[in-house]
């Protein structure tokens, strides 16, 4: 049916106890969580949301990707708790060079902006904001985060700007390198950093075997799996939540969407 052809893929970076930018707080993660349960809504891994977009066919109602972008601590401190207690699972984009293989404490972290944590992710303390290889392991044992590839060091944007594509073959080699290392897995699905892409980068990407590749772009997504549209997360409740999912559950209701947005 029309009305449910397009799978909504939502887009968060934080949750975390602080009014900040890209950022949900716990309490309002969890009242969209309750939300989706409540409604009916059914939670995709990388797996079964690419058989979706290969199968167009297939029945969509109700089904919707929660995706989570570079890798930062408070997805596991924050947002994995509630994920599990709601039994919902959400695909997670690393940068895999701020990824560390150390064993942390976590009782001292202290919340902050977005700008802030990255700051510090480029420094010699990036294992006080990113995620350890640990905590991957143990979010995606869990069947809760499916750890997926952000890249290697976040800078594709930058390669991308210069011309310089092999530094941006490079970056994603390295990023399955490293999630092969650690994960023992081969990352099929791909968030471009920042958004940033073009056509070039996308046949590298594919060359090098990615399957299904995320934009920064809102949109229905039906069938193409090299241009995947993402709703940015609002630090909103249930109700503003529910409008757009079923609005982006539809391809129609998408594009007359957007005409009355702009």
């Amino acid at each position: 049916m029309i009305l449910y052809d397009s799978i909504p893929v939502l887009m968060y970076h934080h949750v975390m106890p602080v009014t900040s930018s890209l950022n949900i707080t716990p309490e309002l993660f969890e009242e969209q969580l309750s939300g989706l349960k409540t409604n009916g809504w059914k939670t995709l891994d990388s797996k079964e949301f690419l058989y979706f977009l290969q199968n167009p066919k297939e029945s969509r109602k109700k089904c919707v990707l929660l995706t989570f972008d570079d890798g930062f601590v408070d997805n596991y401190l924050y947002a994995y708790p509630i994920l599990k207690k709601y039994r919902m699972k959400a695909l997670l984009f690393i940068a895999t060079d701020f990824i560390t293989d150390l064993d942390i404490k976590r009782e001292n972290f202290i919340a902050m902006p977005h700008k802030q944590m990255w700051k510090i992710a480029f420094s010699e303390r990036n294992y006080e904001v990113m995620c350890t290889w640990n905590e991957l392991k143990e979010m995606e044992s869990e069947g809760v985060f499916d750890i997926q590839s952000h890249g290697h060091t976040h800078k594709i944007p930058d390669f991308i700007e210069k011309a310089n594509y092999a530094a941006v073959e490079n970056d994603l080699f390295l990023g399955q390198e490293f999630l092969m290392k650690y994960l023992n897995k081969q990352p099929l699905h791909l968030a471009w950093p920042k958004g940033v892409y073009n056509d070039k980068v996308m046949r590298i990407a594919v060359k090098l075997g990615f399957k299904a590749l995320y934009t920064t772009q809102r949109g229905a997504n039906v069938y193409d799996t090299f241009h995947i549209k993402r709703l940015a997360v609002k630090c909103k409740g249930r109700r503003w939540l529910n409008k757009k999912l079923m609005i982006y559950n539809s391809s129609l209701l998408t594009k007359i969407y957007s005409k009355i947005r702009f």
